[in-house]
């Protein structure tokens, strides 16, 4: 471990960790939330023992094994670890008939089959308030050894368990939730965020939730960290260009468990220019007001989304999908693919898109745009530069009847006819057009189409997304 807070001024010490304090009292699990946890993990763990061969490991595993949980969320997750003598349709089919097995109705649980890389069972405890994932894995020892992308949790569980101090995983969870209060805690594709266990590799390495703040505050890319030997790398360097080669990231934190995985892979640059902002906000001001972001109420939602719009002299423009009951990611990913390619769409046809995102809750997916208020008469189609002869000719021919052709600079240009007078037309066409191809898990008979204003159900949903794009 290497701690690299030096230069952090007493002052600001002081009050960050009066801060950090305040927040941890606030976000640790009370002695009943973890002494429930507790209860249900050895309930569970009973339970699979009894149903799993004797060949099976149980491990638990996740943010409650490594006490890094915040309270309110003591979900737990249990893997079962198979013999790599089994092949992978065994254990998941294994996995699955063991989790399954142990649901006892009688006692108000029931269970879902979920899926990431492959499929795991997530049992809902209701009188407990707790959920519990059954994950199927492979027992390795080291990451050379794995046979799915699961199996190295174990190895991750092992690495914080064995050396990371007690009270510094306190300070991992006030980390979390710094970085959850501004939207970029979680690895998944819909948050491209800072996951728990580089949360806990950062803290680990830094030594307190103030280093990490003040390393994020002054960060130069690109950044290698090696989690394993203390090393922090900056700028040109041999090994440090050589690194970031292997990893084609800016910021990059070397797996302690496995030297050939950047745990940071996931931080998209939008989150990690965030976390920096933010980090630098709260050291210049170490206030509960820059720890956390403006706060989300979905009171009066409608009102505050016209109040938003009237503010950017725009319309908002809300596209609704009723998603299959697939993995998040996935779904998530697709919307973000076709909210690209309508943005895109309303570029190339004149329309002036002032703000941009998606959002999703249960199996509502939703894309947003605000688009200034114009209506169209004519547009622009650029050509190309007059020196490609052929192109010209073509371009000409193909704009016979233009309303206009002139230059701009060395390169032609034509003036049509808009073919959609306003963006509701535009996106009521990818809607209707069976030619336009939607990814596959959007289906255009479940789409929606929202202009102007909104129902408060759907305006709570467009302004939770507006915050999240928007507050610092």
């Amino acid at each position: 471990m290497r701690t690299e807070g030096a230069e952090l001024p007493k002052g600001v010490a002081k009050r960050l960790d009066a801060l950090a304090s305040a927040v941890l009292r606030d976000v640790k699990p009370t002695p009943r939330e973890a002494d429930v946890a507790k209860r249900m993990i050895n309930e569970i763990m009973g339970r699979l023992k009894r149903a799993a061969p004797k060949n099976v490991e149980i491990l638990l595993a996740g943010s409650v094994a490594r006490g890094t949980n915040v309270r309110g969320n003591s979900d737990i997750d249990i893997f079962l670890l198979f013999p790599k003598t089994m092949t992978k349709e065994q254990i998941e089919r294994k996995g699955l008939q063991i989790g399954k097995s142990i649901v006892d109705k009688g006692r108000n649980e029931r269970y879902i089959v979920k899926y990431a890389e492959h499929p795991y069972t997530r049992i809902m405890f209701a009188d407990a308030g707790i959920n519990a994932d059954i994950v199927p894995a492979y027992k390795i020892s080291n990451a050379r050894d794995m046979g799915t992308a699961v199996d190295r949790t174990q190895l991750h569980n092992k690495f914080v368990n064995d050396n990371m101090k007690e009270a510094q995983r306190d300070q991992v969870r006030v980390l979390k939730t710094f970085f959850k209060s501004h939207n970029i805690y979680g690895a998944e594709a819909r948050v491209e965020g800072f996951s728990g266990y580089l949360c806990e590799l950062l803290v680990y390495h830094y030594g307190s939730f103030n280093n990490v703040v003040l390393e994020l505050s002054r960060l130069r890319l690109p950044t290698v960290i090696d989690v394993l030997s203390g090393e922090r790398m900056t700028g040109s360097g041999k090994e440090a260009d050589r690194l970031v080669k292997k990893f084609p990231k800016g910021f990059i934190v070397i797996d302690p468990t496995d030297s050939d995985r950047n745990v940071a892979a996931s931080v998209s640059e939008e989150s990690l220019a965030r976390a920096m902002l933010i980090s630098r906000g709260l050291m210049a001001k170490p206030t509960r007001e820059s720890f956390f972001a403006k706060g989300y109420s979905d009171v009066n939602s409608a009102a505050k989304i016209n109040a938003i719009a009237k503010e950017l002299g725009a319309m908002p423009y809300v596209l609704l999908f009723r998603l299959p009951e697939i993995a998040e990611d996935i779904t998530w990913q697709q919307l973000k693919k076709l909210g690209m390619r309508v943005g895109e769409l309303l570029d190339s046809a004149g329309f002036s898109k002032i703000l941009a995102f998606n959002n999703i809750r249960g199996r509502d997916g939703l894309i947003v745009l605000f688009i200034s208020n114009q209506k169209l008469s004519s547009t622009i189609v650029r050509g190309p530069s007059v020196s490609m002869g052929k192109s010209v000719d073509a371009f000409i021919k193909a704009h016979k009847d233009a309303l206009g052709i002139s230059f701009m600079g060395d390169r032609i240009y034509a003036i049509e006819r808009a073919r959609y007078s306003t963006p509701e037309e535009l996106m009521r066409s990818i809607i209707s057009d069976k030619k336009m191809m939607l990814p596959s898990t959007l289906d255009r008979k479940t789409a929606r189409l929202y202009v102007g204003k909104l129902p408060e159900e759907m305006a709570k949903l467009v302004y939770q997304g507006y915050l999240e794009r928007m507050s610092l």
